[in-house]
């Protein structure tokens, strides 16, 4: 039988769709590729599978961060993959399954095996030493020639087989994506279905995690129930200091001050670039009286190294106590696999997150900058901030809405910027006409921050951080739930702020009467559940007014 390569549709969009070639098929929204697929999300050229003789491969041609070709839902990001039957292929938002392959083409990944009792490596070919004892005495070493870590996958009997058209039915039907996920790994062997979860899970967090700490710890939390961890932690090196620093870990049975991870097998695997498995600590030399092994009770430990094409991240690290069965060369490679495929999507988040703190710096600055022409109000801005967040966390509001009070805060008197000096800076108490032109600075404000359509989320804090629960206040008259909860949150802080601070025309009123006067005003100028997140952080207020 000649080479033959069969791409099957799945989903709504491709369902009943088949492509057939024996040379090559190019696929994206062009007219002209052999494969079009009608859908915005899919580039102009997106991806190309060519007979390369002996195998299938498949060569992602997206320039698109956002949609990049997956295979397996592991991002090929510029490089190449081969492809076998039941492989699925990304591009965009749509799937292609591979339903026929007919070259038997043999493995291009080559194992070589050297077995020492002790520990298992895993050691990308460029930078695997040319001596496996240079690491010490008792290594399994395993050397993959082929593909570079940034594309490895799990080897031929891990590989991620199973109904993907299952999977696409089961999440479309009424199920949700981790139900569909389940019943897709149901019947498949333990291992290979346990794999296979493991991978799409990391991968859907991925897609749906913009918070990174939220990310780590729910690919950690995975990990950690895949391999039958006792715990885990995850290590990302900072830019700064380059040093490996934790950022998130499961750690039952420790207390705050123990790591709950071996810091010379997390420096071992991040220095040698390479995914290890120690099976029996005390069969490694450098390990004989480490403190976190015996406080942790280790026994068994995997370090995964976490890496892009550009870059090592960091490392998850895996342990299993001593009444637990040691890890298996198998879950090596399950965990280096996981490691793997996620590490894009952390490296994507932490530019995310380095993003937010640069603008949130940006934006701080500027409302400092307004704020000079008060020259009465001091740092009035930055306590508003910290007194807002505070109150935030107390209310469990959610983690995006916290971050457009970070934003908003500092900008609620920015429209003081269009207020005439002669009012804004009189040392005395204003007239009822001076008072009417101040109150328009949050009008004014809105329609800055209007003009910046990423900060559309955070004008009701400009607009309407003077409107009162009973709907006496200004500019609106608004009540109650009508007023967002961040303006209802900045409108206790902004009003405990500046009876607490000097003016011209007043002294400074002590904290404890200022706490007395925001409870008297609870539930008509302001939300109850406000103020009484207020009284919850009292002494943490009361100290930093104490420090200055």
């Amino acid at each position: 039988m000649g080479a033959s390569i069969v791409l099957t549709g799945l989903g709504p969009k491709l369902a009943g769709l088949k492509w057939e070639a024996d040379q090559s098929l190019r696929i994206g929204r062009l007219g002209s590729v052999d494969v079009v697929l009608h859908d915005s999300s899919v580039e102009r050229l997106h991806a190309e599978v060519k007979n390369c003789g002996s195998k299938w491969i498949v060569r992602d041609l997206a320039d698109s961060e956002h949609f990049p070709t997956l295979v397996n839902g592991v991002p090929l990001a510029g490089g190449q993959r081969e492809l076998r039957e039941q492989d699925v292929l990304q591009l965009g938002k749509l799937l292609l399954k591979v339903t026929v392959a007919t070259i038997a083409a043999p493995s291009d990944q080559q194992v070589e095996l050297k077995k020492l009792p002790g520990a298992t490596y895993i050691l990308p070919a460029a930078q695997a030493p040319a001596d496996p004892s240079a690491h010490g005495s008792g290594l399994l070493a395993v050397r993959r020639m082929a593909p570079p870590p940034e594309t490895t996958a799990a080897p031929p009997n891990h590989r991620l087989t199973g109904s993907w058209g299952e999977l696409e039915i089961q999440t479309v039907a009424k199920h949700s994506w981790d139900q569909a996920l389940e019943l897709v790994a149901a019947d498949r062997q333990p291992q290979h279905g346990q794999a296979m979860l493991t991978l799409l899970r990391a991968n859907h967090h991925l897609c749906n995690l913009s918070r990174l700490e939220d990310l780590l710890q729910s690919i950690l939390a995975d990990a950690v129930a895949a391999l039958a961890a006792q715990r885990g932690a995850i290590l990302l090196v900072e830019p700064e200091t380059d040093q490996l620093l934790l950022k998130a870990r499961t750690a039952p049975g420790l207390s705050s001050n123990q790591k709950g991870y071996s810091k010379t097998l997390v420096e071992r695997c991040f220095r040698h670039g390479e995914s290890i498995m120690c099976q029996d600590v005390h069969a490694d030399e450098a390990l004989h009286g480490a403190r976190s092994v015996k406080q942790g009770a280790m026994s068994s430990v995997i370090c995964a190294l976490l890496r892009t094409p550009r870059k090592r991240l960091g490392i998850l690290h895996l342990d299993r106590g001593p009444l637990q069965e040691p890890f298996t060369e198998s879950e090596l490679y399950l965990a280096d696999a996981v490691a793997a495929s996620v590490a894009v999507g952390i490296e994507c988040a932490q530019v995310v997150e380095q993003q937010r703190e640069q603008f949130v710096q940006t934006v701080t600055t500027l409302a400092r900058a307004v704020e000079l022409r008060d020259q009465h109000t001091g740092d009035h801005t930055k306590r508003v901030t910290n007194y807002a967040l505070m109150l935030a966390e107390t209310l469990q509001v959610p983690h995006l809405e916290r971050y457009h009070l970070q934003i908003g805060t500092p900008l609620h008197d920015i429209g003081k910027i269009g207020i005439d000096d002669a009012i804004l800076r009189k040392p005395g108490k204003l007239t009822p006409a001076e008072f009417d032109t101040m109150k328009t600075h949050t009008v004014k404000g809105a329609a800055i921050i209007e003009t910046i359509g990423c900060l559309n989320n955070v004008i009701p804090i400009v607009r309407h951080h003077h409107e009162r629960w009973d709907g006496t206040g200004y500019p609106d008259g608004l009540g109650r739930e009508k007023i967002a909860l961040t303006a209802r949150i900045v409108a206790v802080a902004d009003a405990f702020d500046a009876m607490t601070s000097h003016r011209p025309y007043r002294p400074a009123m002590p904290p404890q009467l200022a706490f007395l006067e925001i409870l008297s005003k609870a539930g008509t100028h302001f939300d109850p559940a406000c103020v009484q997140a207020l009284l919850c952080v009292r002494p943490q207020i009361e100290g930093m007014l104490k420090q200055g």
